[in-house]
Order: structure tokens, then C-alpha cells, then sequence
């Protein structure tokens, strides 16, 4: 079956013959890993389809959440130059989650070879570092309901339309457990900022979220 890659920044740099030559297409099941923490970077992955989940285990045994990652993104691109291994595990959130994987060494060849291609790599790493900051700044002594407003903000803005994500993934992604964004998510569905049905939460009032994030 032939996979659409149009829209797709990083692959649209590359002429059709590369394309073929250069991209394997991977599929996987909701839950299912990617890439495991520790892993030799054998390659680029981008999301084609589906969502993709990015998670750390601390050395205490604490898991966080870096990001959620969906169609067109880089995931796994920390230890690519210097092939260190995958920083954290990658595993798919979506029945099917399709991926696109290149080799190493012919990831790190384009981005020498191909301008449009390396420039996509190297915005795509700045955003990351960015987000990282982000979650980092938003986890710096504020109160679990601010650090949740911020969370959902950004996955609103950034997912577009319903988030679903299991109240485990954002605790994860909090640093706290998962009582406790429970109960913060009952307060905003009080508050008529959220709505959460089957699963799956979504933004009523967004300018209300913005004001229990501090973001004024």
C-alpha cells in the first residue's frame, strides 16, 4: 500500500528516487514501543500517522513525559550526530501509528548534501529544545492545577481539537501522580473550562485556561 508523505517538511526536500530509496514505513499498535531508552540510534524516525508519546525513566525510577508527537515530526533525534543511543522511549498512542524511518548514516548524508533537508532537520531539533524549555519552566515550582493548565494549553494548540491522553501520560508529563491530575481535571470540568468525555478532554474555555496558567 503506498503511503501518502505530501505535507511532510522533511521529505518534501528530497526528490521522489531518494524518497524510495531512503524510507521504510513502519507500523505500529496503541502501546506498542518504537524505540526503547538506551537503544543504539539506528536511524531517523518521523510520524507519518497516529501519535507518538516520548517517555524518560529517571535514575530514581520516575517516568516524565517529554512530548507527544504527531504527523510530519522528528522523535529520537538526540543522539543521531553522535549515535550516543535513544534518551527515552518512544511508543505509539494510536491503532495504527505509521512511521517513517531512514538508516543513520543516510539521514546524517542528506543533511549534508540536500540544504532543504538539513535546514527541516535543524528547525524541527530548535522547536524541540524549545518545548523542552517550556516544560521544563512550566515544572519549576508552580502548583499542579497551573502546571495542567499549561500542559493542556499547549497539547490544545499543538494536537488541535480533542486531547486524548490518559490522566497517567499527564501526570507523567507533570512530574506528579495520577490522583492528583485527576482531581485537578474534576476542578477545570467544575469550572466549565474543560469537558471530558470518553476519554478523550476538550478546551471550552480557552482564555479561562489561560488565566489558571498564570498566562496573562
Amino acid at each position: 500500500m503506498e503511503v501518502d508523505l505530501s505535507g511532510i517538511p522533511l521529505i518534501s526536500a528530497l526528490d521522489e528516487e531518494t524518497r524510495a530509496r531512503s524510507v521504510i514505513v513502519r507500523r505500529y499498535q496503541d502501546g506498542e514501543e518504537i524505540f526503547h531508552q538506551g537503544d543504539s540510534t539506528t536511524g531517523l524516525w518521523f510520524v507519518i500517522q497516529g501519535r507518538v508519546a516520548v517517555d524518560r525513566v529517571g535514575p530514581d525510577g520516575s517516568v516524565t513525559t517529554t512530548g507527544v508527537w504527531i504527523r510530519g515530526e522528528i522523535v529520537g533525534i538526540a543522539g543521531l550526530w553522535d549515535g550516543s543511543g535513544y534518551p527515552a522511549t518512544a511508543r505509539a498512542l494510536d491503532t495504527p501509528t505509521m512511521m517513517g524511518w531512514m538508516d543513520r548514516e543516510v539521514a546524517l548524508t542528506l543533511h549534508q548534501r540536500v540544504p532543504g533537508f538539513g535546514l527541516e532537520m535543524s528547525r524541527m531539533l530548535a522547536e524541540r529544545l524549545r518545548q523542552v524549555q517550556e516544560l521544563i519552566a512550566n515544572r519549576q515550582g508552580r502548583p499542579v492545577g497551573e502546571q495542567l493548565a499549561m500542559i493542556l494549553l499547549m497539547l490544545h494548540r499543538r494536537l488541535g481539537g480533542n486531547i486524548r491522553l490518559t490522566h497517567e501520560d499527564l501526570a507523567h508529563m507533570i512530574g506528579t501522580h495520577r490522583e492528583t491530575v485527576s482531581r485537578a481535571l474534576q476542578e477545570l470540568v467544575k469550572q466549565g473550562i474543560i469537558t471530558v468525555r470518553y476519554g478523550e478532554i476538550q478546551v471550552a474555555r480557552e482564555e479561562k485556561l489561560r488565566e489558571r496558567a498564570q498566562l496573562l
